[in-house]
């Protein structure tokens, strides 16, 4: 699987994102990663997402990954902003003081249009930020990948 990030400091929370492929009416898994250092582990995250609307639909809208399944958190996201040429949601991954651990925290499923032209489309996660155990706010970098369409 490929990977995206913008340099990080080492010391630093950070997230990831999968790359994905698919044909025109397919649909795609993006898996959001945690990566933290020990015991700087984050117990809420949150985020804003941006979609191009051209291509991609979001199919659902809260899907935990095992980290975050594990650590007994909730994940809720709504919609911020809906233009033509975006989709832009916010999502909060909470739930008691339990720290979550590195891996997989959300996964986004799309689907792509069935006229998409074939090309890439950039997602974005834009404002993210790591909330401590002790209510300590620590933004993190803005990451993207690339959802790649394939001719039919």
């Amino acid at each position: 699987m490929c990977w995206t990030v913008w340099d990080m400091p080492a010391s630093a929370q950070s997230l990831k994102l999968s790359r994905a492929t698919g044909r025109p009416g397919e649909s795609v898994t993006i898996e959001f990663s945690l990566i933290s250092p020990a015991g700087r582990e984050p117990s809420a995250l949150q985020w804003d997402r941006i979609i191009p609307t051209n291509a991609l639909t979001p199919l659902e809208e809260s899907i935990l990954g095992r980290a975050a399944r594990t650590s007994g958190k909730t994940l809720s996201c709504a919609v911020k902003e809906k233009t033509a040429a975006n989709y832009t949601s916010v999502c909060l991954l909470y739930g008691g003081r339990e720290r979550i651990r590195n891996g997989i925290v959300a996964v986004l499923r799309l689907r792509l249009s069935p006229d998409a032209k074939s090309g890439s489309f950039r997602i974005r996660v834009v404002e993210p930020v790591a909330v401590l155990p002790d209510a300590k706010r620590i933004p993190m970098e803005a990451v993207e990948t690339v959802v790649t369409v394939r001719s039919k």
